[in-house]
C-alpha cells in the first residue's frame, strides 16, 4: 500500500517532466536541454510535416433533427439549388485528398458504413444529414472503401444543474443569459444561411471568432453553478469535454502516420476537436477556410 501511494504521488513530477522533456514528435533534431521548455512545432500543419493532418469542418446539422438545445430550422436541403451548393463544397474539400472520412455517427455502428457501401453501388439517396450529404460525397469521390463513425453518445447532466439552481435560484441569470446567447446564435446563423451559400454559411461557422464563440457558453453559462460542495455546472462542462476526448481517441483508431483525416461534425464539438489536434504530438491543424467558398 505504502509504494502504491508513493506511485501516486510521483505522478505529478512525471507530468512536469514530461512537459520539460517535451513529445518526441516534435523534438526531432534538438538538443534536449535541462530547465529549458523546447519550442512546440505549430499547431497548423507545415510543408513536410510528419503529423497526420486534420481537416475538421465544424456544420450545422442539416437534417433538423432537433437534438441540441438550441436547434437552427434550415431549409430543405435536397432542393435542387441547395444540392448545387453542396456539390460546390465537396468538390473545394476534395484539394485535401483526404484518406480517412470521419463522420459523427456513433463508433462501432455498421449502419452508416453499410448506408455508405450502398451508395456507391447506387442503391442509396444521400439522406439530409451532413454526414451523407458532405462526408459520403467526399468519400466517394475520393475513392475510399468506408467512412468512420468516431462519435460517442453521452447525456448531459441537466439535473445537476437543476439541483444548484434550487439551491441557488439567484444563479438562474445565468441560463436567462444563455437563452439571449442562444437565440442571437441561431438568428444569426438563419441569416446567414437564407443570404448565402451552404458553402458560404459554413466558412462562417468554421472562422476563428465563430469557433470561439462556439465554445465560449459553456465558460460563461454554466461553469459558474455551484452551491457548497454541489459543482453542478463544472460536471456538466466535464461531461462535455469527455464525450469530445472520446470523440478524439476514436479519432486515434482510425488514423495511421501519412493519412489525411476529414473531419464533418457538429459546430458545437470543433472547438474542442480542434483543441485536441493542435495539442496532440501526432496531428496537426489543416485551415478549412480554404477549401470553402468564401463569402463575398
Amino acid at each position: 500500500m505504502r509504494e502504491r501511494h508513493a506511485a501516486f504521488r510521483v505522478l505529478p513530477v512525471l507530468g512536469l517532466v514530461g512537459l520539460l522533456a517535451g513529445p518526441p514528435q516534435r523534438l526531432a533534431g534538438q538538443e534536449r536541454v535541462t530547465g529549458v521548455i523546447p519550442e512546440l512545432a505549430p499547431a497548423e500543419c507545415m510543408e513536410g510535416d510528419d503529423r497526420i493532418p486534420v481537416l475538421l469542418v465544424g456544420s450545422y446539422h442539416m437534417s433538423n433533427p432537433g437534438a441540441d438545445q438550441f436547434n437552427l430550422e434550415a431549409d430543405d436541403v435536397l432542393l435542387p439549388e441547395r444540392q448545387k451548393e453542396i456539390a460546390a463544397v465537396v468538390e473545394g474539400l476534395t484539394a485535401f485528398e483526404p484518406t480517412v472520412v470521419a463522420i459523427e455517427s456513433p463508433w462501432g455502428d455498421t449502419v452508416s458504413a453499410m448506408r455508405y457501401t450502398a451508395f456507391l453501388d447506387g442503391e442509396h439517396d444521400l439522406s439530409r444529414q451532413e454526414e451523407e450529404q458532405i462526408g459520403f460525397r467526399l468519400a466517394a469521390a475520393a475513392g475510399l472503401e468506408t467512412v468512420h463513425g468516431i462519435d460517442v453518445r453521452i447525456g448531459l447532466p441537466n439535473d445537476r444543474l437543476a439541483s444548484v439552481l434550487e439551491a441557488r435560484p439567484e444563479l438562474g441569470r445565468y441560463m436567462g443569459g444563455l437563452q439571449e446567447y442562444g437565440e442571437w446564435a441561431m438568428a444569426t446563423m438563419a441569416k446567414w444561411l437564407s443570404e448565402g451559400t451552404v458553402g458560404e454559411m459554413l466558412y462562417r461557422m468554421n472562422t476563428p471568432e465563430a469557433i470561439e464563440w462556439a465554445d465560449r457558453g459553456y465558460l460563461e453559462f454554466f461553469l459558474p453553478l455551484a452551491a457548497g460542495d454541489d459543482y453542478g455546472g463544472a460536471e456538466f462542462v466535464a461531461t462535455w469535454y469527455e464525450r469530445n476526448l472520446k470523440i478524439f481517441s476514436n479519432l486515434h483508431r482510425i488514423s495511421a502516420p501519412g493519412d489525411r483525416v476529414f473531419v464533418i461534425y457538429g459546430a458545437g464539438h470543433v472547438p474542442h476537436l480542434r483543441y485536441f489536434v493542435a495539442l496532440s504530438p501526432y496531428y496537426c491543424v489543416e485551415d478549412p477556410l480554404p477549401y470553402l467558398p468564401k463569402p463575398d
